[in-house]
This record gives C-alpha cells, structure tokens and sequence, in this order.
C-alpha cells in the first residue's frame, strides 16, 4: 500500500492534513483530544487553520501515525510506505 502523504504551504492545508489524517485513522475529535490529553475545541480549531500550539499540532499528526516534515519548498520528496 502506497503512503499518503500531504504537502502543506498554508494554515489552510496543514488543517486539512490534519482532519485528513484523523478521520483516517477512525478517531472522532473529541477521541483524539482526549488521546493527547486537549480539547474537542482545540481539535476543531486546529482543522479550521486557527492558531494552535504547536506540539499539540504535533502530538495529534503523531497520535494519528504521522510526523511533520520540514524541507526546502519546491524540493521533491520521496514517501515509501513504513
């Protein structure tokens, strides 16, 4: 099976990655709160692109089996599957 992976140059795609890879990984997000011990509301702004911490951004993709990724824009990535 090939690994999604999600590049992300806003706010906007990085929420949408994120609510990507929750609904994924079957959880609700009041699931995936309380799992990285937040809030639904906190969940839901992070989906929305509104300001949030960023290790809670980075404990939920990790809860969801995901890491962020940092590269140079415009470089090419190769993904292969774990």
């Amino acid at each position: 099976m090939r690994a999604r992976f999600f590049r992300a140059r806003s706010a906007s795609g990085l929420a949408s990655a994120v609510q990507a890879v929750r609904t994924a990984s079957g959880r609700t997000q009041t699931e995936l709160a309380e799992s990285i011990h937040s809030s639904r509301p906190t969940i839901s702004r992070m989906e929305r692109g509104l300001p949030t911490a960023t290790d809670t951004l980075i404990d939920a993709l990790t809860e969801c089996g995901y890491e962020l990724v940092v590269v140079p824009r415009g470089s090419r990535v190769t993904v292969a599957a774990p």
